[in-house]
């Protein structure tokens, strides 16, 4: 079945349960597989309304990563350098000692959405790794990699942080 006929199935049959008095909650997913511009993910659409505005500070991030991590049963490693002046409220991040197995991972998965994140596409290949948006915050979870590690960034997406991320990539120029 293509992905669209797959999409609209799963659309057609929760507008079946809304209109037989099931509540939906939470959104449709439908797969890219096969599509080469996504490389794997698979994507989530909210059917409810989005989180509108608002949202948690860079230190309720920060502190939220930490909280999900340690709830999850990770082990921290060595953290990422503090972002100094216009991003240092633009980032927020947490690093592992190495990479989760899949039931930590699932269990950090859990214990992120628990804290109002919610997941905005999944990748399985080459390394493991979930997106996830939180108010203005876009956050990515890696697992492995060229690292070899579990990482969590999560960048804001707040018109002074992309005026702030725009800058720091003129400041560094062009790479080559």
């Amino acid at each position: 079945m293509g992905r669209t006929k797959w999409a609209a199935g799963v659309a057609a049959g929760a507008v079946g349960l809304v209109g037989a008095g099931v509540a939906v909650a939470g959104g449709l997913l439908w797969s890219t597989a096969g599509d080469d511009t996504d490389h794997g993910w698979f994507r989530v659409r909210e059917i409810g309304p989005a989180a509108a505005g608002g949202g948690p500070s860079r230190a309720e991030a920060q502190a939220g990563l930490a909280d999900a991590a340690a709830a999850a049963g990770l082990t921290p490693g060595t953290p990422h350098p503090a972002q100094e002046g216009d991003l240092a409220d633009c980032v927020a991040d947490w690093t592992g000692s190495g990479p989760a197995d899949p039931g930590r991972w699932r269990a950090l998965e859990a214990a992120l959405t628990e804290r109002g994140w919610q997941v905005a596409s999944r990748r399985r290949d080459p390394a493991p790794a979930t997106s996830l948006k939180n108010g203005p915050w876009d956050l990515v979870v890696t697992n492995g990699g060229l690292l070899d590690t579990l990482s969590l960034v999560a960048l804001s997406n707040t018109p002074p942080c992309d005026e702030a991320f725009r800058r720091d990539a003129e400041t560094r120029g062009p790479r080559g």
